[in-house]
């Protein structure tokens, strides 16, 4: 059974135990069922906001208690504007003064939903979720209930371009001791709220323009249109299919000489990697086969780059355990002109570490928990992963194996996803961070050819679950900062920090459990070869970037500021609630 599949499917017995191992109830964990009931309700309120024609009669009905309150947050600042869009921000402290909430003007249920209505007025196609991060098991005196905080998120289509509210909430419900009602929502909290307006004459920042580029190819709508469970359903998994969908090796780059810039894209095992030439009228060909990259081993790592410096973009590619060389003759045509051993590459990057001229290569490996005997131990900090390797270039097409020599066997047996080079404390030779999933991430310092880690000195080790990393100087100060993509879990939130979680645990494990699921870290670079965490403390900022996997530093709308982009996702089924 796949994630997402009717449960049906399974046989009867195998539907009564999961069930069972599915029911918080049973394993005694108590405010799970409490946040599930809490939950129920606010998907209430969040199918109103996507179909406000459902407003009226029974929608609502057993949501509010008859005294609920809501207090107006203060009102909403600027933050960003430009020909766009703009960014409009209040913050609820915690902990403010009771008097200078007091000075905030309070509504009832009816005040409330039109407060919420008001977001969306005018708007199409409005999405909205709640995501549960805290659960607090208390009430006040008088009505015995849970303390819950929610993230809100809502958007949609208005005047041509999207709208967007995120609002971080506490909300406070009364329980009837008895449980023959559901909870009640009695108070609403604002602790901090964003809002993106797009402007009305400015054409949408970005576009979906695949079916455009992509549409005229057959392998559009053969291979990359259908899901990875519909292969998985169609092709032995021996062929390298991965369960979560780790095979995602892109490339960019003109390996043809045209100045237009040309894709690789690695597929699944058993459906050919695809190498698509930029056309002049923005449309791309197929010329796989010609070009003979076609590959239909596994492969989820490449990159375009001049590793025989003659000027045009040589091939890497992951493929049958093995790392491909591929020359080329500058109008995309490839040969191979080696092969290296390095089994399960999952991203791969270049550079000169030892200032000699040619670019060396450093493969990132992984062990996958799902699809390997291997699962990561211990969990939050795992060190039993596969090894890293570096293949130092000598010319001519000759890599050497050099990992341990240049010190990059230091803590090397983690799950690795992405590396990224750069030359972060401006001494003159590329540096290295590799991000880690199940764990820390690794510093390696570049002394003159020789690395160390030193992640955990420089205060950038990131223990969580690595996916991307990028570098770029975010504050304008001269230096490169550091964005680390990490899977972020409402879920992991809201359960590592109760008091039953991991009770037998140190406090410093229990701290990591909890840092696991925070989501993506923002360093700022010291210039004295440390890094500050620097992620505002709200997961409306730069931490919530959902299940992110990537991550870039680019300046998206020409203003001279590094913006941050997180891809992010997770297989998507007929069924959402296993995820």
């Amino acid at each position: 059974m796949l994630p997402g599949e009717p449960f049906e499917r399974l046989g009867e017995v195998l539907q009564g135990n999961l069930a069972a191992a599915l029911n918080p109830e049973a394993s005694g964990w108590h405010s799970e069922a409490r946040s599930d009931a809490v939950a129920a309700q606010l998907k209430k309120i969040a199918k109103v906001l996507e179909q406000p024609a459902s407003a009226g009669g029974e929608a609502l009905a057993g949501v509010f208690a008859e005294d609920f309150s809501f207090t107006h947050p203060a009102s909403s600042q600027e933050v960003f504007a430009d020909a766009a869009f703009r960014v409009l921000r209040v913050t609820e402290a915690r902990g403010e003064a009771t008097a200078a909430k007091a000075a905030n003007p309070t509504t009832d249920r009816v005040g409330f939903m039109q407060r919420l209505m008001g977001m969306i007025a005018g708007a199409s196609e409005v999405h909205a979720k709640f995501k549960f991060v805290r659960v607090y098991e208390e009430g006040v005196p008088g009505k015995p209930g849970l303390v819950t905080e929610a993230v809100l998120l809502v958007d949609g289509l208005r005047d041509g371009g999207a709208a967007q509210h995120n609002a971080w909430w506490q909300c406070h419900w009364f329980e009837d001791p008895a449980g023959k009602v559901p909870p009640r929502l009695w108070s609403v909290e604002v602790l901090d709220q964003h809002e993106v307006q797009a402007r009305a004459a400015s054409p949408r920042l970005f576009a979906d323009c695949s079916e455009a580029v992509l549409g005229a190819l057959p392998a559009w709508s053969e291979q990359l249109l259908p899901g990875l469970s519909s292969w998985r359903a169609r092709f032995d998994t021996r062929l390298g299919l991965p369960l979560l969908g780790h095979a995602a090796g892109i490339a960019v780059g003109d390996v043809n000489g045209d100045g237009l810039e040309d894709l690789y894209l690695c597929q699944p095992g058993g459906l050919p990697n695809k190498l698509l030439l930029h056309q002049p009228d923005g449309r791309v060909v197929d010329a796989s086969a010609e070009a003979g990259v076609d590959f239909l081993d596994f492969s989820r790592a490449a990159l375009l780059v001049d590793l025989d410096d003659d000027g045009d973009r040589d091939l890497v590619v992951s493929a049958a355990e093995r790392l491909l060389l591929l020359a080329n003759d500058g109008r995309a045509r490839f040969w191979l002109a080696g092969a290296l051993d390095s089994p399960d590459t999952t991203s791969l990057a270049a550079a000169d570490i030892d200032l000699d001229g040619d670019l060396d290569l450093y493969a990132c490996a992984y062990a996958s928990p799902y699809d390997h005997a291997a699962l990561p131990v211990p969990y939050h900090d795992a060190s039993n992963g596969m090894p890293n390797k570096l293949f130092e270039n000598r010319g001519d097409w000759v890599f050497v194996e050099a990992t341990a020599q240049r010190g990059l066997d230091q803590n090397n047996r983690r799950f690795s996803f992405a590396a990224s080079f750069e030359d972060y404390d401006m001494d003159g030779d590329p540096d290295l961070y590799v991000a880690n999933d199940f764990g820390r991430d690794n510093l390696y310092r570049n002394d003159g050819g020789t690395f160390r880690d030193v992640g955990a000195e420089a205060g950038a080790d990131d223990i969580s679950a690595g996916m991307g990393v990028t570098w770029g100087d975010y504050d304008g100060d001269g230096d490169f900062d550091l964005y680390v993509s990490n899977m972020y879990s409402s879920a992991g939130n809201r359960i590592a920090f109760q008091a039953r979680f991991q009770a037998e645990a140190s406090a410093e494990v229990r701290a990591h459990y909890q840092r696991h699921s925070r989501g993506n870290t923002l360093y700022r670079n010291e210039g004295d070869g440390t890094f500050e965490d620097v992620t505002p403390a709200s997961p409306l900022n730069v931490a919530m970037g959902r299940w992110a996997w990537g991550a870039l530093f680019a300046d998206l709308n020409n203003d001279g500021w590094q913006d941050l982009l997180s891809p992010n996702g997770f297989l998507t089924e007929e069924l959402s609630d296993d995820l």
